[in-house]
């Protein structure tokens, strides 16, 4: 009995020191070089553990995965070929690969929609996003790569960045990794357009119109692709967040007291949603319960 205590109190202990209470060592410089490794240019692995469904993604698996519509117009008055557009929609708990014609690379996390031209035969590359998705752009200083928003577009050359939108909410977020973007409303591009660098967040007001230009860690916005998770001062209800853009699942708080308590932690891809929440229950002293496909924390 004494050993089996022995055992239980060194487990306790593993757990507790998963938590760090002092600010972790954060070097921006170091971890903005290790992420961009790790969405590098080329192809992107895949992190297998931070949901059981990736572990079965394959090739055929995303196919099923896909829902992919076309639509064909004809520019009857100018007698061009039939430009053909695809929009592809990923499913639930899935995160999805699309290369564009040009070889940009798009990835859609969970009911994201993209919509976009078999071919860019025009003037510019032109796409229409909805949902959450994460852009490798192929450089073509000829011909400028635009991402369509509804009121706002955002213009680019070669870049890699991360937008989030949410017919839910008022707010459209685009996240810069590496590159530069511009940011403009309403289609009319001009040289006042918003200007975003490396590390940097837009966020944009539907109602008012207006843009937020905010300094970020691009790993944690990027969590939910590379299955990293790095928390410094991070509230509950932040983090909360991030776990249900990266597990695909609907996180509630029981009372705003516990929402606002600030947690240092890091997490990698080999955990599950379990492991973690359990891992932060120790200081935070919630209860966790599961309701119809929902996680309840009071």
């Amino acid at each position: 009995m004494k050993d089996d205590n022995n055992i239980q109190e060194h487990k306790k202990d593993d757990l507790i020191n998963r938590i760090r209470f002092k600010s972790p060592e954060y070097d921006s410089e170091v971890n903005y070089i290790r992420l961009q490794e790790r969405v590098g240019i080329g192809d992107i692995p895949l992190r297998k553990s931070i949901s059981s469904v990736w572990k079965w993604f394959s090739i055929a698996a995303s196919v099923a995965l896909l829902i992919v519509s076309s639509y064909h117009f004809l520019n009857t008055d100018n007698a061009k070929p039939e430009l053909i557009w695809y929009e592809v929609t990923a499913v639930a708990d899935a995160k999805t690969k699309v290369v564009l014609s040009d070889s940009s690379i798009v990835w859609l996390n969970a009911n994201a929609r993209l919509t976009y031209p078999r071919s860019f035969d025009g003037e510019n590359r032109k796409v229409d996003i909805s949902g959450e998705a994460f852009f490798q752009v192929h450089k073509d200083e000829q011909k400028p790569f635009i991402v369509d928003l509804g009121k706002l577009q955002i213009k680019v050359l070669g870049t890699s960045f991360n937008v989030i939108t949410d017919a839910q909410s008022d707010e459209i977020k685009i996240s810069l990794l590496e590159g530069k973007v511009a940011l403009y409303e309403d289609g009319q591009y001009s040289e006042s357009a918003k200007i975003l660098m490396p590390n940097q967040q837009a966020i944009y007001s539907i109602s008012k119109g207006e843009i937020d230009i905010l300094p970020i860690r691009m790993d944690n916005v990027m969590s939910w692709f590379t299955g990293e998770f790095r928390f410094e001062n991070n509230t509950l209800a932040e983090i909360t967040q991030e776990l249900e853009r990266a597990f695909h699942v609907k996180i509630h708080i029981g009372n705003q007291a516990m929402q606002k308590k600030t947690f240092n932690a890091v997490f990698n891809e080999k955990e599950t949603l379990d492991e973690i929440l359990s891992i932060l229950q120790i200081s935070a002293k919630y209860r966790i319960e599961k309701k119809r496909g929902e996680i309840y924390l009071n």
